[in-house]
């Protein structure tokens, strides 16, 4: 039996006090791996203000996945969080930063998925963590960062590969970004098989640029704006990779595994 089940709608999946110690050995690995250098961590709301999704540019790159909250006089001033990173990036705006400045991050994400492909949910759990500072070391720290993420993952018994990859970009615009985005290996992926030997991401490492910190403000003591990147975890999707090379009883996954997770 199928430990992330589907409600009324597809891609909406409730998930079992099974998945739920999954989900916090999970958690409790990832927050492991950046224990040393990440100053703070937050859990988000799975809604964010719509000015905050503008701002990092994700309305205009991705509105055929975004999604919008309503009421009975219309659109409010809130949309679905799309990615759990874009909450930290107003709790910068403004600062000057002496030093690199590593946040994480879980939210509950939306996205407006058009396909009953396992594991492309429109609901699901992501845990992010964002380094911020300087140009080579940020680039540097998303290298450390993916392979760090890919060390732990296969540890957990997982067949992974790592792999350049570029956003869903909308419209003919898109196409230019997802060619710039693969050309300067800005985005890699860690995939996995999540069912019938269908691979997916379950990870991914991003490097922004100065993207974020353009848009929202921060800088460094030279004046120049901070760079940032982010390294994200799926947590509902590497709970169905698991079960997809272990089993759906968490009692018959190795020992080690077990452990890993405090299961």
């Amino acid at each position: 039996m199928s430990q992330i089940r589907e409600a009324e709608t597809w891609g909406v999946p409730l998930s079992s006090s099974q998945n739920e110690k999954i989900t916090n050995g999970l958690r409790t690995g990832i927050s492991a791996l950046f224990a040393a250098e990440r100053q703070e961590h937050f859990v988000a709301p799975p809604v964010i203000s719509r000015a905050t999704s503008e701002r990092s540019g994700y309305p205009k790159s991705f509105p055929h996945l975004l999604g919008t909250v309503s009421g009975e006089e219309g659109a409010t001033d809130l949309v679905l969080t799309s990615a759990a990173c874009h909450h930290l990036y107003p709790l910068m705006e403004g600062h000057v930063l002496d030093g690199p400045r590593c946040l994480s991050v879980e939210a509950t994400c939306y996205r407006g998925e058009q396909t009953s492909e396992p594991g492309r949910l429109r609901s699901f759990r992501m845990y992010e963590v964002v380094r911020f500072g300087q140009p080579g070391a940020v680039e540097k720290w998303r290298d450390r960062a993916l392979r760090a993420a890919e060390g732990w993952l296969s540890s957990l018994g997982l067949s992974t590969h790592t792999v350049p990859a570029t956003d869903p970009f909308f419209g003919s615009t898109g196409e230019f970004l997802a060619h710039t985005q693969r050309e300067q290996q800005l985005k890699w992926e860690i995939t996995a098989c999540v069912a019938n030997g269908l691979r997916q991401a379950i990870a991914s490492a991003n490097y922004h640029k100065e993207h974020f910190g353009e848009a929202f403000k921060v800088s460094n003591t030279d004046g120049s704006a901070t760079h940032s990147a982010c390294v994200a975890f799926g947590l509902d999707r590497i709970i169905l990779a698991l079960q997809d090379v272990h089993g759906e009883e968490i009692s018959q996954w190795p020992a080690g595994v077990r452990a890993r997770l405090s299961l």
